[in-house]
């Protein structure tokens, strides 16, 4: 809904700045802005890879757990000392 419903209102904004200032003006703004907006995720990433690690090794989907999974069900014979 964020998402989605914003888009119309910058749509809007983004033609009355076109009108004021220019086309290329206007883009070159935005550019600038999308650019900007990275920073803060960039500062913000480590802190979610430490707080998603534990669920994404709960459901066995990363690469060193997925491995050790995979190696584990194809075992090319039986464990030893046990019948099966």
């Amino acid at each position: 809904m964020a998402f989605m419903g914003m888009a119309p209102i910058g749509s809007l904004l983004a033609g009355w700045v076109a009108e004021q200032i220019g086309v290329g003006y206007t883009l070159l703004g935005c550019g600038f802005i999308c650019v900007l907006s990275i920073i803060p995720f960039l500062m913000g990433l480590p802190k979610a890879r430490e707080l998603v690690r534990p669920i994404y090794q709960r459901l066995g989907i990363l690469p060193e757990i997925a491995t050790g999974l995979h190696t584990a069900s194809h075992l090319s014979s039986p464990p030893e000392g046990g019948k099966m």
